[in-house]
């Protein structure tokens, strides 16, 4: 897809080259000589960059970038402007303009300055790796829901990657050049975290000297990844409830509800429908959740990737820190692959970047890891652990479980046949 670009500038000249040669580009260009006009296009279309002329007719470039900035907090505006208009252009990057540009100019340049900006909404990702089955079938959901706009719910353990799964679906998404918002309900008290959701009104406690938009307006058009929301309080959960079914929500001490448009990705590491039970949750927000849940393996669940990921995370950390090559020995992944990971990959990174850093050595030896030793049956003791645990949670039902675990029915059946004659001797 082209990136959007919004021209502003009441020369039609200078308009009609920097279009032509825009274009010529790659990029697809809108172009008026109005503020209002602009104006009315940013808020009806998505555009990954504003150009504008700082000096024109009617508004004055400040008030055009604080109309913007109204409803795009995060959208790139650079300003074009003459030498002699110097010191407007340092005043608009401090006004929270992105950057600026003096006349004359190149077209170059001006492409040079629009790639430093475009693409800033877009959200980096680390790749998601693995090829194991579980991991390959939440891949499968994503590519199938990421161009809706349903909500999405994401289930796992802390550290099995749910953020990540959040930041593909909305990269993969028509949604992507607009802003992706991240809160953990797990990170601020109620009071706080009600705030900074919804936003406030002068007055409404406190404090609160002036109007201030919460996050939900901030992801307007947007995606909005809520965190452990099996954290979030009632009251909370009574108004993100309101917002998946009304689009709309209510300021702290507002009357008045404001539209919004924006696509939620919760995720908790909490098992919700225990928490619905015990009325923690509340049921009609479970059951709006809970549509397309997807549930990220723990990476215990996933042993097959553990090397790819290891390797993965020692190259990064090498060409991070300037550490050179270095090489994990075949013993150590094998320590790697027998221990339990209750930290997930998450772990597994922190483990291999500690290694790396304080390894002296090419080779990463099993006792750079700091793991504890593992004896080679534990494994089997975990696995068979995982398989009991897994089936009390689906109350013993064993195609259930096979589709949690990644694997076949019959295999599950082998495997439980296998772990009778086991416990008969």
């Amino acid at each position: 897809m082209k990136p959007k670009l919004l021209l502003l500038d009441d020369e039609e000249s200078l308009i009609k080259w920097l279009s032509y040669a825009l274009e010529t580009r790659g990029y697809a260009v809108l172009a008026t000589t109005e503020y209002e006009a602009a104006l009315t296009k940013i808020k009806n279309e998505q555009f990954d960059c504003v150009i504008s002329d700082i000096r024109m007719p009617g508004i004055d470039g400040f008030e055009f970038l604080r109309r913007v900035r109204k409803m795009y907090p995060y959208l790139p505006v650079i300003f074009i402007t003459a030498y002699g208009s110097m010191e407007s252009a340092i005043n608009a990057i401090r006004d929270r303009a992105s950057d600026y540009i003096l006349k004359p100019f190149s077209i170059d340049e001006l492409v040079m300055r629009i790639k430093a900006n475009v693409g800033q909404l877009r959200v980096p990702s680390q790749p998601i790796i693995g090829a194991s089955k579980q991991i390959q079938n939440v891949l499968d959901t994503v590519k199938k829901i990421a161009d809706t706009d349903i909500t999405a719910l994401i289930l796992g353990e802390s550290g099995t990657g749910k953020e990540l799964i959040a930041r593909e679906i909305h990269n993969m998404s028509k949604r992507s050049r607009r802003h992706f918002v991240t809160l953990s309900c797990a990170a601020l008290p109620e009071t706080l975290l009600e705030s900074e959701l919804f936003g406030y009104k002068k007055g409404a406690f406190t404090g609160a000297t002036a109007d201030k938009d919460g996050l939900f307006k901030m992801a307007d058009k947007g995606s909005f990844f809520l965190d452990e929301i099996g954290d979030a309080p009632l009251t909370i959960q009574m108004k993100i409830l309101r917002l998946l079914e009304e689009r709309e929500i209510v300021p702290l001490g507002s009357t008045k509800s404001i539209k919004v448009d924006v696509r939620l990705i919760a995720a908790t590491n909490k098992e919700l429908k225990e928490e619905v039970k015990q009325g923690r949750f509340r049921e009609d927000l479970y059951y709006r959740l809970n549509v397309i849940p997807l549930v990220l393996p723990p990476l215990r669940q996933r042993r097959g990737d553990i090397t790819v990921l290891a390797h993965y995370f020692l190259k990064s950390v090498c060409e991070r820190e300037s550490l050179g090559e270095k090489k994990l020995m075949r013993s150590t992944l094998q320590t790697l692959k027998k221990y339990r990971w209750p930290g997930n990959i998450r772990e597994l990174r922190h483990v291999i970047e500690r290694a790396a850093i304080l390894s002296e050595s090419y080779y990463i030896k099993p006792e750079h890891l700091g793991l504890p030793t593992v004896k080679a049956s534990t494994l089997d003791e975990l696995q068979d652990a995982e398989i009991q645990r897994v089936l009390r949670e689906c109350d013993g039902k064993v195609s259930q479980a096979a589709r949690i675990l990644g694997v076949g029915r019959a295999t599950l059946y082998r495997k439980l046949k296998s772990l009778k004659k086991h416990k008969k001797r």
